[in-house]
C-alpha cells in the first residue's frame, strides 16, 4: 500500500501521534509493531530523493494509461493530486490481521495529512472511497 500525502509526514510526528493513541505502538527502523507484535514495515519518501521521483513518475504513468485507454474516470484528478504529493508512505503488511490492528495508525495519518491510498490490485482510494479502480 502507498499513501500519497499532501504534507511532509515527519516520522517523529507519526510516532508522537501513535503514542498519544496507543502507547503499545512502536516504530523502530521502519518496523511498525504493537505490543511487541511486528505488523508492518513502513518507508517515507520525500521530494528530492530518487525513490520519491520514481514513485511519482511510475504512478502517473499507470494512471495515464487509463486516460489513454478511454477509461479515465477520476484518473485526471488523481494524477493532479499525485503530482502535488509531499510524501509517499509505503506500508508493507507483515501480519494478515495487520489492517485492523493498525486502526490507530490510520487515524494518525489522516490527522497529519490528506492523501490518496493506492492499494495494489484494487486502485486508488480517497477517504475510504474507491476513486480509480485498477484491477
Amino acid at each position: 500500500m502507498r499513501f500519497f500525502a499532501d504534507a511532509a509526514l515527519p516520522l517523529d510526528a507519526i510516532k508522537k501521534g501513535l503514542s498519544g493513541e496507543d502507547a503499545s505502538f512502536k516504530i523502530d527502523g521502519g518496523e511498525l509493531s504493537r505490543g511487541g507484535q511486528l505488523l508492518a514495515e513502513i518507508e517515507i519518501n520525500r521530494p528530492g530523493s530518487d525513490l520519491f521521483d520514481d514513485e511519482i513518475a511510475g504512478t502517473v504513468s499507470k494512471l495515464q494509461y487509463f486516460v489513454s485507454a478511454g477509461s479515465a474516470g477520476n484518473a485526471p484528478q488523481v494524477i493532479q493530486r499525485v503530482q502535488g504529493t509531499q510524501a509517499v508512505l509505503a506500508v508493507q503488511m507483515l501480519d494478515p490481521n495487520a489492517m485492523e490492528l493498525l486502526g490507530p495508525f490510520w487515524t494518525v495519518l489522516s490527522r497529519l495529512a490528506n492523501g490518496l491510498w493506492e492499494i495494489e490490485g484494487q486502485g486508488f482510494y480517497d477517504q475510504g472511497q474507491l476513486v480509480v479502480p485498477m484491477s
